[in-house]
């Protein structure tokens, strides 16, 4: 249906950056890698692109990659579902510097990201901290879901057990 996904996702080359436990730290991929690759990053909320990679066999074909946990997200005026969640362009940013192994790639696309956010909270916004932050701390203020799936994510988030 689409042939030239298709023909990216053949490619030897080409990598998926999505966390899971078939996926590969990028920085060890970097390492092995002299050839230039191909990254598709799905963007998108974190369900929306969870069901992006399920719903396209295609997105199976790559290898998949993930970024080191230990990055937290400048995008401090919005709520991310853990600590270590990252908005679309900083995994962007990060695996672009990983790849070309030039740091200061990084910090030139996240300037305007932090001048947003700074902004934002001179103007009022408030800044977020991730739901597992609100959750482990007692400071989440919305009604807990009926949903017993949702309810058993929330409970793994406090518990600290990887999702």
């Amino acid at each position: 249906r689409y042939p030239e996904l298709a023909t990216v996702c053949r490619n030897p080359n080409t990598l998926i950056l999505y966390p899971g436990a078939e996926a590969t730290n990028l920085e060890e991929v970097a390492v092995m890698s002299s050839s230039p690759s191909v990254m598709i990053i799905i963007d998108g909320t974190w369900s929306q692109a969870k069901d992006i990679f399920y719903k396209n066999s295609l997105f199976r074909l790559p290898k998949q990659v993930q970024l080191k946990p230990s990055i937290s997200s400048q995008y401090v005026i919005r709520t991310q579902p853990t600590n270590t969640c990252l908005s679309t362009l900083e995994c962007a940013a990060v695996a672009l510097a990983i790849m070309e192994k030039n740091k200061s790639i990084q910090e030139t696309i996240l300037h305007p990201l932090q001048a947003l956010c700074s902004f934002q909270l001179q103007h009022g916004a408030q800044i977020h901290h991730s739901k597992e932050h609100l959750l482990k701390n007692g400071l989440y203020d919305k009604p807990m879901p009926k949903n017993k799936r949702k309810l058993r994510r929330m409970e793994l988030l406090v518990n600290n057990v990887k999702i």
